[in-house]
């Protein structure tokens, strides 16, 4: 019988073993005997450590990519709290005092988040964040900081004459609301082995520096920035010294191409602790949007983040270096914005703003400030959106303070969250109802005398800023008869008004953004709980009336009168006031995200609507400009406009605001304006702004800069 084990294979596989076996133990011999002290100096001498690389955030560029928000490279001061602790043989909190006198003799200021004070130590205002991160920290040395309190507590108690043995009652637990900021400090002074011998500023000083280096532990964030965006002379001179722990890392910062659009563009930011949960796969110490297109496009922005695992030698030098996971850079944004068009909107929003001031006496109120909106009525793209008094976006945190302060309020982004009534500029919603629910016509006409009569009796007789006769309802909206929208309102009632007013947007957030807020729409419940404040019981037919042509207690925002005016122009559909173009790949090969446009409501689709309503309050507003109270404003363009001035009553003995909308071509309508200047006189004195921006758009070398030119010879 044939033996199904060779004896040979047997000795052959034993032999193989023992060659295996043989290879190790002479590796292990010559790693641990051999060349056993140098490998333990290596391992002593030197670490592993896995950094982040920062992924590159994307571009936001305007609809002709015209790029508003890049990156620029820094290089930033980096701190190892592990290498800078074992590396130095004498006192690391000398060196500490060393480094931060060092960086401050050449103009530049250390990271230092701890909210506490120079001495005589207090809190600070502190962010979300800053609390956040300080009563982690707190939790995390609760022990000893009570073990602190107890022993001042003690001392304080001696001073006094009180009975030690009678405690103090000791909170649950401990926070920035019970821990005060002397307590916090003398725990720092004796848990980071801060000297007596120091003064109280350079214990602040250490403190802080040990605090940022705990946080990184306690909270898990990355390495420590020491200096963000060192120049060459610090870095050199800070490497000549040969600061063990300290090292250069290259990252970026935001680069603003532009002056323009500060409301709008928005900066980026620390993560704070309210944010979290909105970025749950952002790192804890992540740069993030905190206001306007870089907030509401961070997912799209801001790219995944890599990772590297280097070798450092016992002072923190790295000696090599292996890319674990390449990061993935953000995705660009293009934006539905025109550069130039906004560049012309605040230009012409100061230059007019001004004019207005200038024509006044000395002892008259000014204008404050105002805003203009430009949306495209086929989509709802917005095409400008400006605010004045702005501010520059570059030194937003450097000015902040001042800003705040600032009466003339140039934080406020008055397109969005501006409230102003609209005055005549709602009479098409007036019109637009009394069509819809009245027996009646745009043919029908009404009888001006001058006043409105029907309440005369009551002594109620508002007057009309001209004598009309019997006028129709084109020639109401193009003179802006008052008596003709009293009459209206008075046979339709609130709600009716209140009615159209909300198919058309007014009174409701677009959903735009940018801190934008509802406004509110003169019901009847507004104006009784208005009223029952003054202690009455009831709505005047006074107050009634005056809704028809936009007093009342209508409060709308720029953006909503733009959109109002883009739904006029297209024959009813709202759409959704929308800054986002589309989103591409960095490197721009790829289209990721493109939206379709949302529309809001349509109001062809009421029951009995006709097209032939919206054909009449159209012809009217071409009127306001042909022969009525904008006419020859704008002669000259290459097209026809349609619009609709409003000078506004905003209080007794205040200038009226100045609102004027319009959308042009008047017979093929490609971008519909809403402008408002607080204190601007008259809706004709705010027509020049409007005016601006349409010569910027129907200029004839006006081009789409995003079309790619190929096979065409340059001259």
């Amino acid at each position: 019988m044939k033996k199904l084990i060779k004896p040979t294979r047997i000795v052959a596989l034993m032999l193989f073993m023992f060659v295996i076996l043989a290879i190790y133990v002479v590796e292990l011999y010559d790693l641990q005997v051999i060349h056993g002290e140098r490998w333990s100096n290596y391992a002593e001498n030197h670490r592993l450590v896995t950094t982040r690389i920062e992924a590159t955030r994307g571009r936001i560029m305007d609809r002709n990519e015209i790029v508003l928000i890049s990156n620029r490279s820094v290089n930033n001061i980096m701190l190892d709290w592990t290498a800078l602790y074992y590396g130095i043989a004498g006192s690391t909190n000398d060196v500490l005092l060393d480094l931060v006198a060092l960086t401050r003799s050449m103009g530049y200021t250390h990271m230092d988040t701890l909210p506490i004070s120079d001495p005589p130590f207090t809190y600070t205002p502190m962010t979300g964040g800053q609390a956040y991160n300080l009563n982690r920290f707190i939790r995390q040395n609760e022990r000893g900081i009570r073990n602190m309190i107890r022993e001042m507590s003690v001392l304080e108690s001696e001073d006094e004459g009180a009975d030690p043995a009678t405690p103090t009652p000791e909170p649950e637990a401990l926070s920035i609301d019970n821990v005060t900021a002397v307590q916090l400090m003398a725990f720092m002074r004796n848990h980071y082995r801060i000297s007596a011998e120091y003064t109280a500023e350079e214990t602040r000083i250490i403190a802080g520096i040990r605090y940022e280096v705990g946080l990184r532990f306690i909270i898990g964030m990355d390495e420590y920035i020491f200096v963000e965006d060192a120049g060459v002379g610090l870095i050199s001179t800070i490497l000549e010294r040969r600061f063990p722990g300290v090292r250069v890392q290259e990252s970026s910062l935001r680069r603003y191409n532009t002056t323009v659009a500060a409301h709008i563009l928005g900066r980026v930011g620390p993560l704070t602790a309210e944010e979290v949960e909105r970025f749950p796969d952002h790192p804890l110490d992540a740069h993030v949007g905190k206001e306007g297109l870089e907030r509401d496009f961070e997912h799209f922005l801001h790219g995944a983040n890599g990772q590297v695992r280097q070798t450092l030698t016992a002072a923190g030098t790295p000696i090599d270096a292996q890319i674990i996971q390449a990061p993935v850079p953000g995705s660009n944004v293009i934006t539905t914005l025109d550069s130039g068009m906004q560049t012309t909107a605040e230009a012409s929003l100061r230059s007019t703003v001004r004019q207005i001031n200038a024509s006044r006496g000395a002892d008259e109120d000014q204008a404050l400030g105002g805003a203009v909106v430009a949306i495209d009525p086929r989509n709802g793209e917005v095409l400008a959106i400006a605010s004045i008094p702005t501010f520059p976006i570059d030194r937003y945190s450097e000015l902040f303070d001042q800003l705040a302060e600032d009466s003339s309020d140039p934080l406020l982004n008055r397109a969005t969250g501006g409230r102003y009534t609209p005055g005549s500029a709602f009479k098409m919603v007036t019109a637009m109802a009394a069509l819809y629910y009245l027996d009646f016509t745009e043919h029908s006409t009404i009888f001006c005398g001058g006043h409105f009569e029907r309440y005369a009796d009551d002594g109620f007789r508002p007057r009309c800023m001209g004598r009309h006769g019997y006028i129709s309802m084109r020639d109401a909206i193009a003179y802006s008869c008052n008596v003709y929208f009293f009459q209206l309102a008075s046979w339709l009632g609130i709600e009716r008004m209140a009615n159209f007013a909300e198919h058309f947007g007014l009174g409701t957030a677009t959903g735009i953004g940018f801190g934008e807020i509802a406004g509110q729409r003169s019901t009847w419940d507004a104006f009784l709980e208005l009223n029952q404040i003054l202690g009455y019981d009831t709505v005047f037919n006074g107050q009634i009336v005056q809704v028809g042509i936009g007093q009342g207690v209508s409060l709308f925002t720029p953006i909503q009168m733009a959109n109002y005016a883009a739904a006029i122009a297209n024959g009813g559909v709202l759409y959704q006031p929308t800054l986002l173009r589309e989103v591409r790949s960095y490197d721009g090969r790829e289209v990721l995200y493109r939206p379709e446009p949302e529309i809001l409501a349509d109001m062809r689709d009421l029951p009995g609507m006709r097209n032939s309503f919206f054909t009449a309050i159209q012809e009217g507003m071409m009127g306001t400009v042909t022969h009525g109270t904008a006419r020859g404003q704008f002669a000259g363009l290459p097209v026809s406009v349609a619009g609709k001035t409003g000078t506004v009553e905003i209080g007794e003995g205040r200038i009226p605001d100045g609102v004027f909308v319009a959308y042009a071509p008047a017979d093929d309508p490609q971008i519909a304006i809403a402008v408002v200047i607080e204190q601007g006189g008259a809706g004709s004195a705010v027509i020049p702004v409007a005016r601006a921006i349409l010569e910027h758009f129907f200029q004839s070398d006006h081009i789409n800069q995003s079309l790619v030119l190929e096979n065409i010879m340059l001259r």
